[in-house]
């Protein structure tokens, strides 16, 4: 654990897969609380390189506190699909790896102005990028129920996605839905019984469900693959911890993609998960999943 309370999700595979030494060159999309980063900033001096991405400003900012400002680290705010371009800035133009650690960090979680937690009463916000123009609530204000109802099927895997719909839409008509906890409660209210007794809260998938819309993760997580072995050099390595089974899935097929292709060879057969231990010690670690590629050399 990091002085800020951050707890890095397979912290020990993470190294051991990316294999960091002096003198390499690493892109860290998600820096977040930067349990990876400075791990792996202290295994590329001297004479390495960590590029620092993350759509948080808020995050950004706290992290280059706590690192500092040197020639071996260069940091940016932006969203990891446009990794090519922090490169092209920081004069690189391959690496030696690549890491995403998808999903919510438990900063974000922890502050209640954020929005993403209805454990934590707040304003219906949940961007990563506060300067982006959709907000959880404009979603859950505006959008027609078959359209929420579909986010909450694909991207919650909720199984009454169209009665929470209608419900929303319900609520709404009465006045405007601001708040996490409020909107928590019309989700518990929605569904059956026995649906609400449930060990894990009844609103937590249609709150992953509008966060992972708010914030375009899976397209985002679709551009970064489109470009990422065009970055990557022979022998390098990216790695990607996800906590939901559609991130999984985009990841899972795009690395097996690229070994059909001859672009990268897939060194480890099935995904990586915490230990029963890493669970014991941090719980939010249960659903993480990693899975690792190395690039090959292009021939003909």
């Amino acid at each position: 654990m990091d002085p800020s309370g951050h707890v890095p999700v397979l912290l020990a595979e993470v190294i051991e897969q990316l294999a960091p030494r002096p003198g390499q060159v690493i892109l860290d999309g998600t820096a977040g609380g930067g349990g990876h980063a400075t791990a792996l900033l202290d295994r590329l001096r001297p004479g390495g390189r960590l590029i620092l991405l993350d759509r948080d400003r808020e995050a950004l900012e706290r992290l280059m506190a706590r690192i500092g400002r040197s020639a071996d680290v260069r940091y940016f705010h932006a969203n990891f699909r446009d990794f090519d371009e922090a490169l092209a800035q920081a004069g690189e133009e391959r690496v030696d790896g690549a890491l995403l650690d998808l999903g919510v960090s438990s900063l974000q979680l922890a502050d209640p102005d954020r929005g993403f937690s209805f454990d934590r009463p707040g304003p219906l916000d949940m961007r990563f990028d506060r300067g982006d123009r959709l907000t959880a609530r404009r979603i859950v204000d505006r959008w027609p129920a078959e359209r929420l109802a579909d986010i909450f099927s694909r991207y919650g895997d909720q199984p009454f996605a169209r009665r929470i719909a209608a419900a929303i839409v319900r609520a709404r008509q009465a006045g405007p839905i601001l708040r996490t906890d409020q909107l928590a409660e019309i989700v518990r209210s929605a569904l059956p019984p026995a649906a609400r007794r449930r060990r894990i809260h009844p609103a937590t998938r249609v709150f992953q469900a509008i966060r992972i819309a708010v914030n375009a993760e899976l397209e985002s997580l679709e551009g970064f693959f489109d470009k990422v072995f065009d970055h990557l050099k022979p022998g390098g390595r990216v790695v990607v911890i996800s906590f939901h089974s559609g991130e999984d899935r985009i990841v899972k097929t795009r690395l097996s993609q690229a070994a059909a292709a001859g672009r990268a060879r897939l060194p480890v057969a099935k995904p990586i998960v915490p230990t029963p231990a890493e669970v014991e010690a941090n719980p939010r670690s249960r659903s993480a999943r990693m899975r690792v590629a190395e690039a090959l050399a292009l021939t003909g």
